[in-house]
């Protein structure tokens, strides 16, 4: 990504996040098309408004529009969309795993011989600091009462997570 998108975009998530007081954090960026095209996908803590993301974009606009160095930039001929993951979306950063805590999640994992694993439960611990960041599950009985399955928590280094995804309760 361009040094220049990258210093708009950091400088108006902390100039957004002090304005709102809430901690928002990029989870993905794609730039595509020369800059032409910038999707990005935010997160806070507590979760991010439709109205935050608006404001985030007219900051990262009027920032990149004030950029006289490049031209294309300049006069706003560019496209930017800024959004919060969807559901269903899976978790990109770690720090997602603290935002999710106690929900039900379903993960695809590597095991200690490489082999591709699925467990489904609660996420109850999220460590993300550290030389090993990683996260327990509880695996949770299907049906009305949702009891524990008599089944071990399952504690995965971050690293040996091929795919998590939040599932959706109703």
């Amino acid at each position: 990504m361009d040094e220049m998108i990258q210093r708009a975009i950091d400088e108006s998530i902390a100039e957004v996040s002090a304005v709102k007081g809430r901690d928002i954090y990029l989870v993905e960026a794609d730039v595509r098309g020369g800059g032409r095209i910038i999707e990005l996908t935010v997160e806070a803590d507590k979760g991010v408004s439709i109205d935050q993301c608006a404001k985030l974009s007219r900051t990262i606009r009027a920032c990149l529009e004030a950029c006289e160095e490049n031209l294309m930039l300049a006069g706003g001929d560019f496209e930017l969309m800024v959004s919060s993951p969807g559901l269903g979306e899976p978790i990109r950063v770690p720090r997602q795993y603290l935002r999710h805590l106690g929900r039900k999640m379903k993960v695809v994992y590597l095991d200690s011989e490489g082999e591709r694993k699925e467990f489904e439960g609660k996420l109850t611990e999220a460590s993300i600091e550290g030389d090993e960041p990683s996260i327990t599950i509880e695996p949770v009985m299907k049906g009305k009462k949702k009891k524990t399955s008599g089944r071990e928590p399952l504690t995965l280094r971050l690293a040996d997570i091929v795919k998590a995804v939040v599932q959706t309760e109703w």
